[in-house]
């Protein structure tokens, strides 16, 4: 899903650390690892070999929910002790306007705040604006282990100063770490490395193998939708725009943001879907003004959270979008929204239903028999081993009851 990343610094305050940790050290002794027995080893993203007792009670994870995702397909979610994302305790609103005064509101969840109401009351070592980590509050909860993933909103891949300091604070605390790396890490659009983000958390628990089935699932998805699209000549390929509807971004005059070539965006439109991106040059969250969209002229919109949810009715009827609605896609009804992820920098287990509503979009005849709406609550039904009325709840809080009313 599109980056809609909190404001930071730019520089990476440690606001406590140099004071604590160049000094007295003092809450250091309630995180450094104790011998309780038998210990585990595995090596992590970096290729470090990491050790922690092979009985965790106590995990802290540094992340935006699919650390949590994996654990709750594992069973082991009730160790998780602290957070260090505000996303996870947040509740979100989003409202606006249409041209003739109708007022809709939104609400919407990060999906493990949903299926699990305890991550709010646990303690969280971040700022709730996301970009300053406090070590003594993470000292204090104790965890026996620390998962890092580097790519997240929170920690983001870019962010390289910022995640070596978090990596030797830790380091000097005595808490064993593991560090995973989103797929944006390495520089490419294409999202196999999340396979081995699920197996390293899957062996830190001693399941690699479980958690090899939940890559299995969430890759049968990808599966699918190119064995429909593989077959489309270049000539009836749809054009695609990703449009990120920042409100921020109107006061510069832009009208939205676009995902470039050599993102996961793309990768999802062109290599899955295989459609065509209608913004063919590089970068993400490139502002677009009035003339650049209409110029770009896609046949399909696909709208992502991006620094709020943005439905289609939006585009449709919101008085600040009025100059666009001869475009082609919006005059034709073909804008569909993704869905409710916040803070979802570098995707999570939901990410399959980007690509079947990207792809069920573009070509809509290859995927008529494919009910999106209740292919989202089988999904949640496998990958989190949650009853139907829960998956129902799930759905709502990723704001997806728009595809009943469509028959999407």
């Amino acid at each position: 899903m599109p980056k809609s990343k909190p404001i930071r610094h730019s520089f990476f305050y440690i606001t406590i650390i140099t004071s604590f940790c160049l000094s007295s050290l003092f809450f250091a002794p309630a995180a450094l690892a104790v011998d309780t027995g038998p210990t585990r080893t595995i090596s992590d993203m970096r290729g470090v070999k990491v050790t922690f007792p092979a009985d965790l009670k106590k995990v802290a994870t540094i992340d935006d929910g699919l650390v949590e995702g994996i654990m709750t397909y594992l069973g082991v979610i009730d160790k998780v002790s602290a957070i260090g994302s505000w996303s996870l305790k947040r509740d979100y609103n989003y409202d606006f306007e249409t041209d003739s005064g109708v007022q809709y509101s939104h609400q919407g969840l990060n999906t493990m705040r949903y299926l699990h109401p305890t991550l709010n009351e646990l303690p969280c070592f971040n700022s709730p604006q996301g970009d300053v980590i406090n070590f003594e509050v993470l000292a204090n909860a104790a965890p026996e282990l620390v998962i890092l993933r580097i790519g997240d909103c929170t920690v983001g891949e870019s962010e390289t100063e910022k995640a070596q300091s978090i990596i030797d604070t830790i380091n000097s605390l005595g808490i064993p770490l593991v560090v995973i790396y989103a797929p944006g890490y390495f520089g490419e659009a294409q999202l196999k490395t999340l396979k081995d983000e699920i197996e390293v958390v899957g062996d830190v628990f001693g399941m690699k193998n479980k958690a090899s089935e939940l890559y299995s699932l969430v890759k049968s998805a990808e599966d699918l939708v190119r064995d429909r699209t593989s077959t489309i000549a270049d000539k009836d390929k749809s054009k695609v725009l990703y449009l990120g509807l920042n409100p921020d971004l109107k006061k510069s005059g832009a009208m939205g943001a676009a995902f470039g070539i050599d993102t996961p965006e793309s990768f999802v439109i062109e290599k899955l879907a295989n459609a065509t991106n209608a913004f063919q040059s590089k970068g993400h969250g490139v502002p677009l003004n009035l003339e650049k969209i209409y110029v770009l002229d896609p046949d399909v919109i696909i709208l992502p959270t991006y620094n709020g949810y943005h439905p289609p009715r939006e585009l449709y009827e919101a008085a600040y979008f009025k100059d666009l609605r001869e475009l082609r896609a919006i005059s034709e009804k073909r804008v569909y929204a993704l869905p409710w992820t916040p803070m979802n920098c570098a995707r999570r287990l939901e990410y399959p239903l980007d690509i079947l509503i990207t792809a069920k979009a573009a070509y809509p005849e290859r995927f008529k028999d494919i009910n999106v709406y209740q292919y989202a609550l089988e999904f949640y039904q496998k990958v989190y081993g949650i009853d139907e009325t829960t998956a129902k709840g799930l759905r709502s809080t990723q704001i997806l009851d728009w595809m009943a009313d469509n028959g999407f």
